[in-house]
């Protein structure tokens, strides 16, 4: 195959139907469904929500997190975002995270964006501040700058890094012309494997932020996943780790598996006004977002309470696949097969593979795939940000971003999660499947 340097995208659906002759995927984000079975499956639960998840579940499961899920009264149709079932899901996920008010988007870009423009103009200063990992720089072709107005301030010294408690300190402790009117926080990192700070520390954050009068919004586009870190290793629920920040994003169509969408949840209600005017300014007031909300609803229904253990899988997981390719050095003599984070705080991760070439793990992943039928990943981690690859490809005097090469050619990643599908492939088959990926490796190179 010669898809060498294919971009990397959590966002990728597989579109193959269930098919005994198709490899085993260990690294998926979207079940395996085609288009009509998508919207059919959305169109049974908006017949009957309650009966829908019943079955999906099983009625025993349906009982026992009965109290998280949103149940609708009706299912309508919303007209330029008013409507009942809209309202009960916006309140439903607000409440949930133990804020009072939401907005469904479309987009979590139309969302954050609008939240961060609407803090920077009560505070009279367009001073934003995030990590350099951060969505809003890589992959938005920098619509903070282009039309909403905003000027960012980075956040820590290392972009392999989360920012420390004390960097973001000395940011929002700037003179008060100078320092941000709102610092933003992705919980977790995906960049960065799903890193994310400990409840402490992001305690001294919010109080950092409140004394120093810089307001503190939340990208949690996968909050879902991370919640049972802060529950094993704080006993913190949604609403507690929520509570620290002012506003929190949160997505529908990554673990959770809805069509598309995001919502933005606060206990200030002028913001959500705000934001309503914002998300008309920015052509996201549709005339209605009715399918993307059921989904979406579906979504939130069927995988929540779902990530403790699918935590726990991945956990399982990535230490046998660590013990068991220890023995394999690259041919710079380290382990060719690591984590990042070492263990996984949640159920997504970024695995790292060092000591060869893309083509030469593309060609072992084929080799493994024809021997055992399953493939042990479908993209590389791209060598370019979004945005520059989109830049490269309307500038064709630059490099494109499939044959860049990069300082660093012998060090290549994925980002790979345990979601309702793979969940129940055995260990043994992920174990099985980066032996012989190892094994392949190092016969190249023998």
């Amino acid at each position: 195959m010669s898809d060498t340097m294919p971009a990397a995208s959590c966002e990728e659906v597989d579109t193959m139907a269930d098919d005994p002759t198709e490899p085993i995927q260990l690294c998926l984000f979207a079940a395996p469904m085609t288009a009509a079975e998508r919207m059919g499956r959305a169109a049974r639960y908006a017949e009957d929500p309650a009966r829908y998840l019943e079955h999906a579940l099983g009625k025993d499961v349906f009982d026992s997190r009965r109290s998280m899920l949103s149940l609708p009264e009706t299912v309508d149709m919303d007209a330029y975002g008013n409507g009942t079932h809209k309202q009960h899901f916006e309140k439903h996920i607000a409440e949930f995270l133990g804020k009072q008010h939401g907005l469904f988007f479309f987009t979590g870009v139309q969302a954050q964006l609008a939240a961060l423009k609407i803090y920077a103009d009560r505070a009279g200063k367009n001073k934003v501040a995030w990590h350099v990992s951060s969505h809003l720089e890589s992959a938005e072709e920098r619509s903070f700058e282009a039309l909403y107005g905003l000027e960012r301030l980075l956040l820590g010294s290392d972009p392999e890094a989360l920012p420390t408690v004390a960097e973001i300190q000395a940011i929002i402790n700037l003179p008060k012309n100078e320092r941000p009117a709102v610092v933003l926080l992705e919980v977790p990192n995906r960049v960065l494997g799903c890193k994310t700070y400990t409840f402490e520390e992001l305690e001294a954050i919010s109080s950092a932020c409140q004394e120093a009068g810089v307001t503190l919004h939340m990208d949690g586009a996968r909050i879902w996943e991370i919640e049972p870190y802060y529950q094993a290793t704080a006993g913190k629920s949604f609403a507690e780790l929520a509570k620290l920040f002012d506003s929190v994003y949160v997505s529908f169509y990554k673990g959770l598996g809805g069509a598309t969408g995001a919502m933005l949840v606060t206990d200030d209600e002028s913001v959500v006004s705000e934001a309503k005017m914002w998300q008309r300014r920015a052509g996201g007031n549709a005339f209605t977002m009715g399918f993307e909300v059921i989904d979406d609803e579906r979504g939130f229904n069927e995988s929540i309470g779902t990530f403790a253990r699918k935590r726990e899988k991945m956990i399982e997981v990535a230490e046998a696949i660590k013990a068991a390719t220890s023995q394999y050095k690259g041919t710079g003599g380290a382990p060719i097969v690591t984590f990042v984070p070492e263990q996984p705080t949640c159920c997504q991760v970024r695995t790292v593979f060092t000591g060869y070439t893309a083509e030469q793990l593309v060609q072992a992943r084929d080799q493994v795939q024809e021997k055992s039928n399953v493939s042990v990943f479908r993209r590389l981690w791209p060598k370019q940000t979004l945005d520059e690859q989109l830049m490269a490809e309307r500038n064709k005097s630059e490099i494109n971003a499939s044959q860049a090469k990069s300082d660093d050619d012998e060090r290549h990643s994925i980002e790979w999660m345990i979601m309702s599908v793979t969940e129940s492939i055995e260990t043994q088959v992920f174990v099985d499947a980066y032996i012989g990926l190892c094994e392949e490796l190092v016969g190249m190179s023998s």
